[in-house]
C-alpha cells in the first residue's frame, strides 16, 4: 500500500546504475577549450612602409579561454625584411609570471616564438597581444606574413583549438621622409657640375678681356 505524500524509496537496481553513473562522470576527465572563436592573427592585416623604415606588427589573441601557453612560427621574405627584434606582449602575463623565447633566422625568413605561464596558476581569458615584432624594410616589394606552426595549450596541458590569419607587408620607394644612403660623390654631383659651369663663364670672360686689351 503507497503512502500518500512520501516518495517511493528507491529500489536495488536504480541505485546500482545511478552509482555507475556517478562513478564513470568522476572518472572521465573535463576538457576545457576554447570556443571555435579563438583566432590568432597578424595586426594590422596589411601595412605599407617605406624602404630603410623600422616598422611593428603584433601577433594577438581573440576570445580564448584558459590559455597557459602558447608557440607559433611567422615567415616573410628574407629579401624584403629584416627582424630587429621581438617582444613578448601582455596578455599572458596577466595570468602571473611568464618564460618567453625567441629564435630569429633572418636568412631563412622565419622567427620562432613561445611563451608559457609558470607555476600552478590558471590560465588567462580574453583578447591581447602576445607579441610584437619589429622589421626593418629592406628593398621594394610585398610579402605574406605567414603565421604557421600555431599551439595553443591550456593549463590543463589540453589544446586549445583555434584559427589563423596571416598579414601582408608592402614595401613602396622611399620618398622623402626615409633617407636612402647614398655615396658622397652622389649628393655633391650637382653642386660639383654647377660650380664647373660657373668657372667655366668666368675663365670665358677673363679670357676675353685679356684680349680686348691687348688689341687696345
Amino acid at each position: 500500500m503507497e503512502i500518500v505524500g512520501k516518495k517511493k524509496a528507491p529500489l536495488p537496481l536504480e541505485l546500482f546504475c545511478l552509482s555507475i553513473m556517478m562513478l564513470s562522470s568522476a572518472l572521465i576527465p573535463v576538457q576545457l577549450s576554447a570556443s571555435p572563436t579563438t583566432t590568432v592573427y597578424v595586426y594590422p592585416s596589411a601595412k605599407t612602409v617605406k624602404v630603410g623604415q623600422d616598422f611593428t606588427v603584433e601577433v594577438r589573441i581573440s576570445e580564448v579561454i584558459d590559455l597557459y601557453g602558447w608557440e607559433f612560427k611567422l615567415g616573410w621574405a628574407p629579401n624584403l625584411l629584416d627582424v630587429v627584434d621581438v617582444y613578448e606582449g601582455p596578455f599572458l602575463s596577466q595570468g602571473g609570471d611568464t618564460f618567453f623565447a625567441k629564435k630569429i633566422n633572418n636568412t631563412a625568413g622565419y622567427i620562432l616564438i613561445d611563451c608559457t605561464l609558470l607555476g600552478p596558476v590558471p590560465g588567462v581569458n580574453g583578447t591581447g597581444t602576445l607579441a610584437i615584432v619589429e622589421f626593418q624594410a629592406e628593398t621594394q616589394g610585398s610579402c605574406v606574413l605567414d603565421l604557421y606552426d600555431t599551439k595553443l595549450v591550456s593549463s590543463d596541458e589540453y589544446p586549445i583549438p583555434h584559427t589563423v590569419v596571416d598579414g601582408n607587408v608592402t614595401v613602396s620607394e622611399s620618398v622623402g621622409g626615409v633617407i636612402v644612403p647614398v655615396s658622397k660623390v652622389e649628393l655633391l654631383a650637382h653642386w660639383i657640375g654647377l660650380t664647373s659651369a660657373v668657372m667655366f663663364v668666368l675663365t670665358t670672360i677673363f679670357v676675353f678681356a685679356r684680349l680686348r686689351k691687348k688689341k687696345e
